[in-house]
């Protein structure tokens, strides 16, 4: 099976450092987007330190339930590598950005399309391994994907 790299969060409150996995094998509607592009968003900080400052010395903790080595990133542009078995082999060589929010595809909000309302939901970058990688592993619902033209901020006119 081919590796992935990943930049990991192994510590909190730590530089990341690579971690190197097993590529995940896609399954049924899902995908595999070999990563272009991710942004940097401040919840990725605010995840890596473990924390975030609600102001007057209060803070969230953003550690709970969370498993290291976790790879942050939900901000993910690229191309897909690979589908799952019921997938379009048509996205194949696309160039997509990956919309990271993920619910449970059952309840009502689900079946509306508005996946960022379940309440069961799992962030790409959050709750699964995100962007910070070579690799990610996607779900194909019509919500979730665009097709894009990637480019980075230098090679702006």
């Amino acid at each position: 099976m081919a590796l992935m790299r990943r930049q990991s969060l192994v510590k909190f409150d730590a530089p990341l450092c690579e971690t190197i996995v097993d590529t995940p094998k896609p399954a049924a509607r899902e995908v595999l987007v070999r990563i272009e592009r991710c942004g940097l968003c401040h919840s990725d900080l605010h995840i890596q330190d473990g924390y975030a400052d609600l102001g007057g010395g209060k803070r969230l903790d953003t550690t709970r339930g969370m498993t290291l080595p976790f790879t942050l990133g939900h901000e993910i542009a690229g191309v897909v590598e690979e589908v799952g078995p019921d997938a379009s082999k048509d996205l194949i060589g696309k160039k997509k950005a990956v919309f990271p929010w993920i619910g449970c595809g059952q309840c009502r909000d689900c079946a509306n399309g508005d996946e960022n309302l379940c309440v069961k939901q799992r962030f790409l970058g959050v709750a699964i391994d995100g962007g910070f990688a070579s690799m990610c592993w996607c779900r194909t619902q019509n919500t979730c994907w665009t097709t894009i033209r990637c480019r980075s901020i230098r090679q702006r006119p």
